[in-house]
């Protein structure tokens, strides 16, 4: 005994410390978050349990290891880390280097990969979002009757909104067959006769494989294309998926969508009480206005003015009237007449002399043109002496031995050839 070893308080620790760390690292293990603190210096404290245990966990820099994972309390998660022990106050600790949902781990990493994929296409974008009517007359709901979800939906909405017409589209809301299920019932809605305001999709709670049908890259796009807004309630408030991306209204649960979905009567009521006091207000304010304007122009010297000045032009008028009689008039239109008569003649006369006069020039020109016409010319035995190429000939220097020549004459054409050699004439 004697022999034995004696050892610190720090040497044992930092030997169970080495031991953990040799024997327990790069491990995996899994449970239940139990505890969560998600400190301001970037570390995540925390606790994981099972049925029967709990291990105090930490995890440095967290946001740049969880890929977009948001940790909740209840969150099943495996771990993967190293175990080790704080010298200082002995205290177990687990040190994890990765985390993800445990069983959901490759369903989430293809969740984050369709969803980036699909917000850098655009189709999160809020300027591609539909506004959802305030006071729609016909709402769809696409469900399953099977479930709770559709009584809730409508429990809301008559006791809320009782002047909606609903209309219920049965469909699965679970598994790969629900896809195509869902993506024909909004089709079916869009091209229907009956105009529908706006859709409501829901299904109530359930885990990442109960709502994955809703992370599908088709029923996205048919969401996105869809004419008529659409409102996802899908599963509880903290459930997200795909379809609440991308729909034009995420709401939290499918009650809270039946509360979006209009305006309740109750709010309704008070809307139309503030207007009618807005109303009351705006009538009361420009009818006392007006009044006093009234009022003030009674009292205005420039009205009394106006009432002199129009009693004058009403006693001339009179006067005017009194002046003007049928004979007056008779007369002054008889001398119009006559004086549009004499000008009338005057106006006749000096275009007719117009027209005489350009008339005779015209006829002087013409006989001047007429009298250098060629054909006149050669009709008094002239002729016109063209080449081969059809030039006139105006010197004989243009013309060689054997030349073949056309004459013109008045009536006809002479085809002659130059047979001697032209001599020029002495002057």
């Amino acid at each position: 005994m004697l022999d034995q070893q004696t050892l610190s308080v720090s040497q044992l620790n930092q030997k169970i410390k080495n031991k953990l760390e040799t024997d327990f690292s790069n491990i995996l293990v899994k449970g239940e978050i139990s505890e969560l603190n998600l400190h301001i210096s970037g570390h995540m404290y925390f606790s994981i349990k099972d049925n029967s245990a709990l291990l105090k966990c930490i995890m440095f820099n967290y946001k740049k290891s969880l890929n977009n994972y948001n940790p909740k309390i209840g969150d099943a998660i495996i771990l993967n880390g190293s175990t080790s022990l704080y010298i200082k106050n002995g205290s177990f600790q687990f040190y994890a280097n990765k985390i993800k949902l445990d069983g959901k781990g490759d369903l989430w990493a293809e969740f984050l990969e369709l969803k980036n994929k699909l917000y850098n296409e655009g189709l999160f974008n809020s300027e591609f979002k539909k506004n959802i009517p305030k006071y729609p007359e016909k709402v769809a709901i696409i469900t399953s009757l099977s479930g709770s979800v559709i009584e809730d939906i409508m429990d809301v909405i008559n006791r809320n909104s009782p002047y909606v017409n609903i209309i219920v589209r049965d469909t699965r809301v679970q598994g790969n067959d629900a896809i195509n299920d869902i993506i024909k019932a909004i089709h079916e809605i869009e091209t229907s006769s009956i105009k529908i305001d706006t859709i409501i999709i829901a299904r109530g709670g359930g885990s990442i494989e109960d709502l994955w049908c809703f992370n599908s890259e088709a029923l996205a796009y048919k969401i996105f294309q869809c004419k008529i807004p659409i409102i996802s309630a899908i599963g509880h408030e903290t459930d997200t998926s795909i379809a609440d991306f991308v729909s034009d209204k995420r709401a939290g649960t499918p009650s809270i969508a039946a509360k979006l979905v209009a305006v309740s009567v109750n709010d309704c009521n008070v809307l139309i009480d503030e207007m009618q006091n807005r109303i009351d207000h705006i009538f009361k304010f420009k009818f006392q206005r007006y009044n006093n304007l009234l009022d003030n122009m009674k009292q205005s010297h420039g009205l009394h003015k106006i009432n002199y000045i129009l009693s004058n032009y009403y006693e001339k008028l009179v006067n005017i009237k009194h002046r003007i009689n049928f004979n007056t008039l008779k007369n002054k239109v008889s001398l119009k007449k006559e004086r549009f008569i004499n000008l009338s003649s005057k106006i006749e006369s000096f275009v007719f002399s117009k027209f005489d006069k350009q008339n005779d020039n015209i006829i002087n020109i013409s006989n001047y043109i007429s009298a250098f016409n060629p054909k006149k010319i050669m009709k008094r035995g002239y002729s016109i002496v063209y080449d081969k190429n059809n030039k006139i000939i105006k010197s004989s220097n243009q013309v060689k031995l054997n030349d073949e020549l056309v004459i013109q004459l008045f009536e006809d054409n002479i085809l002659v050839k130059n047979i001697a050699k032209p001599k020029k004439k002495e002057l």
